[in-house]
Parts: structure tokens; C-alpha cells; sequence
């Protein structure tokens, strides 16, 4: 019995793809799902209401919202996480705070940082349709950004090329 809890363990996984929005985390996360056979989770869909009119109105979350908004995700994650084996979850986690609640509750939790060029993520907000978030708004989170001081692995998305991409996430390992 021992054995298989072990595996069990061992077996599961949880990957949080985070950065600034821009860089790429969904872009990553769909390769982790086509490639990878892993569960892909935008963790923007536990946005609360009043993180949405915020984003609409260019007005910055305060910390309350944040954590009313990482508790949803948490549970999120959690649930989400005894239904998938290979779980991915794209999501800024702007303040090293929340990564910590994060490991704190799931500690074999990888983080994965994804990297981009400021002048390539820009043009990237610039040219969404459709996308909450416009070039200003994506500065001031820039600004909010916590450098990461947790343990954590970085994927560079300058070229926009699937096989870059697949080539980064097998030589670090974390598929």
C-alpha cells in the first residue's frame, strides 16, 4: 500500500505556467495540453466580477480582491487537481505571496516563470482582439510584478514557434 501512495504522488503533477501578460502562458499551456497529455487551466476564469469591472475601468486590484480571488483558484486547483493526473495552470500570480499560499498548500507545485522580450509581449497586447487588457492597463501590472524569489523554472517565448516551446519543456523536465 505504501508503494502505490508513493506513486500516486509521484505520478501527479502540478504546473503553474505565471508571467506577465504577454509573454505567452496560454500559448504555453495549449502545448502542454496538444503534447504533453496534460489538463490545461486558465486561471483567469475564477476572475471575480470585481476584478473584471477593475480590468474594464484600468483601475489596479487591491489586495483584498487579489486574495478572495486566489482562494477561488486555490480551490480551483485543488479540485481540478484529484481529477487530472498532469495538471497546467496559467495564471500572472503577480505577488510572490500568493505563489507561496500556493506551495504552502501543494508543495510539489512547479512553477514555471515564461519569459518575453518587452517589445515583443507588447505588440502581442496590441495586437489581441477581444482581450480585456490593454497596453497601459498591462504596464501597471508590470509595475505590481513581484520578481519571483521562489524555486522556479523559465520557459522564453521570443520566437512564437511550438517547437521551441516543446523543445524548452523537455530539457527542463517538467512534462
Amino acid at each position: 500500500r505504501l508503494f502505490l501512495f508513493y506513486n500516486i504522488i509521484f505520478y501527479m503533477s502540478l504546473v503553474i505556467l505565471f508571467g506577465l501578460p504577454g509573454t505567452g502562458k496560454t500559448f504555453v499551456g495549449n502545448i502542454f495540453k496538444k503534447y504533453f497529455d496534460s489538463y490545461f487551466y486558465d486561471g483567469d476564469n475564477d476572475l471575480t466580477e470585481e476584478m473584471k469591472q477593475a480590468i474594464k475601468v484600468q483601475r489596479v486590484f487591491t489586495d483584498q480582491m487579489r486574495d478572495i480571488f486566489f482562494q477561488k483558484l486555490i480551490k480551483s486547483i485543488q479540485k481540478l487537481k484529484s481529477k487530472h493526473k498532469k495538471l497546467v495552470v496559467a495564471q500572472t500570480f503577480i505577488k510572490e505571496r500568493y505563489r507561496v499560499s500556493l506551495i504552502n498548500k501543494i508543495p510539489e507545485t512547479k512553477f514555471v516563470l515564461i519569459e518575453t522580450k518587452t517589445s515583443i509581449r507588447e505588440k502581442r497586447l496590441t495586437e489581441r482582439i477581444n482581450y480585456p487588457l490593454d497596453l497601459e492597463y498591462a504596464r501597471k501590472m508590470e509595475i505590481n510584478f513581484d520578481k519571483p524569489a521562489i524555486n522556479h523554472l523559465v520557459i522564453t517565448n521570443n520566437i512564437d514557434g511550438v517547437d521551441d516551446i516543446k523543445k524548452q519543456i523537455n530539457e527542463l523536465n517538467i512534462q
